[in-house]
């Protein structure tokens, strides 16, 4: 048994099989571990090896097996101790184990993650959060970019997934979990199926037929509520990409200040949110149209839906080939599906209205915004600099001038 402890963690790696044969002596070698690599007294106990520790992760890529008689011994660890306590690399046999005896409700377990590799696959797909690749005729895989995804969001996908399943959001089925690189992916069970982007792009004859669809498919969306703690808050993944323009350096830190006090005055609601609605995100079978991306799915108020649809079919379609890029629709015809999306949204065609309504978007946009342009490949690395400090003080300027109170145009709006 190999044991490592180090800024206020112990990594205990699990080998072979623990049964009720070697349960005991398993349980003296865990303890004497844990104590060797702590500063308690080798006569001490498992709480005093690990007291000055507060977390706890059990490696168990390589165990074979484990009876009833060993989980019992990481019972004890878990009562000897108030540090957190996680399971990871679980293999598929020894997952259903914890599974079936309900550690999975006592302990944070995470399944070992199969390699994948997007090497020569057909991109069907691209977005702000990540790629979308066809993986064989029964499955597509979207690769997500680690930098607006963290990890524990990405694991949780398939919960969040479940959740809206099962209240009727139509959504393509995710069931796996994969290392890609760096990087993880989501698999997701969709035969014969494409985005709406390439269905639009194939027939662009169609734009605003889709356009009138894809905003109905929206509304709907916004109106199913969950109950309180169902699903995140969608602020929260709105502090992600502060988070990325933070870390990028290329602003001040009261900009990002103010960008934060942006996201949290976004007023909180039960309702349904994906995060990242736009025709890369939406595939289509036959009529039937499934979201996929659920990483951000959350419940909020639908301006942060809005602002990153804005973002996607509007803002980016003016730079470069990013029309085609994130959305697989040429300018144009992208420009014409968003003109009439957010007419019908809106149900209305008073120009004014929508210039209103399209300056309050264009604002709240800046939050992905600003940490786009740290990571997006559509802008040159020289012109970064320059177009950060160019949205930085587009930025200031409207939120010294609006702060939240923008908000009220579009939620009389939307009346």
């Amino acid at each position: 048994m190999k044991i490592s402890s180090e800024d206020n963690k112990t990594t205990i790696y699990l080998k072979g099989r623990i049964d009720s044969v070697n349960a005991g002596e398993f349980e003296k070698e865990l303890t004497e571990g844990i104590l060797k690599n702590s500063t308690a007294d080798v006569s001490g106990t498992i709480s005093q090896g690990i007291s000055d520790n507060k977390v706890v992760i059990l490696d168990v890529s390589e165990l074979d097996y484990i009876s009833s008689a060993g989980l019992r011994v990481l019972m004890k660890l878990r009562k000897s101790t108030d540090a957190a306590i996680s399971i990871v690399n679980a293999g598929a046999d020894i997952y259903d184990i914890m599974e079936v005896t309900g550690f999975t409700e006592l302990f944070d377990v995470k399944k070992k993650l199969k390699k994948v590799s997007v090497d020569g696959l057909a991109m069907i797909g691209a977005g702000a959060n990540g790629s979308i690749y066809r993986l064989n005729e029964e499955t597509i895989i979207k690769v997500y970019n680690p930098l607006t995804n963290p990890p524990e969001k990405i694991l949780n996908e398939k919960n969040v997934a479940r959740k809206a399943f099962i209240r009727d959001i139509p959504s393509a089925i995710s069931f796996d979990v994969v290392n890609v690189g760096d990087s993880y992916g989501i698999i997701y069970e969709m035969i014969d199926a494409t985005t709406l982007g390439k269905v639009i792009s194939a027939d662009p004859g169609r734009v605003e037929e889709y356009a009138v669809k894809m905003a109905g498919f929206l509304k709907k969306l916004h109106s199913i509520s969950f109950d309180e703690g169902e699903l995140p808050d969608a602020r929260n993944n709105l502090k992600v990409w502060a988070d990325v323009a933070e870390k990028s350096g290329y602003y001040r830190d009261e900009t990002i200040a103010k960008l934060r006090e942006l996201i949290a005055g976004i007023p909180v609601r039960n309702t349904f949110v994906h995060g990242d609605f736009h025709p890369a995100n939406i595939m289509v079978r036959d009529d039937e149209w499934l979201l996929i991306d659920m990483g951000d799915a959350s419940v909020g108020h639908p301006v942060i839906d809005l602002l990153a649809s804005y973002q996607i079919m509007r803002l980016i379609a003016d730079i470069g080939n990013g029309a085609e890029r994130y959305s697989g629709i040429k300018k144009d015809v992208l420009i014409r599906l968003w003109n009439r999306f957010i007419r019908t949204y809106f149900n209305t065609d008073d120009d004014e209205k929508i210039a209103k309504i399209e300056s309050v978007l264009k604002y709240y946009a800046i939050i992905r915004s600003l940490a786009g342009v740290s990571f997006s490949d559509i802008i040159p690395e020289e012109n970064r600099i320059k177009q950060a400090g160019f949205l930085e003080g587009i930025f200031n300027e409207n939120y010294d001038r609006w702060g939240n109170s923008l908000l009220s145009i579009l939620e009389g709006a939307m009346e």
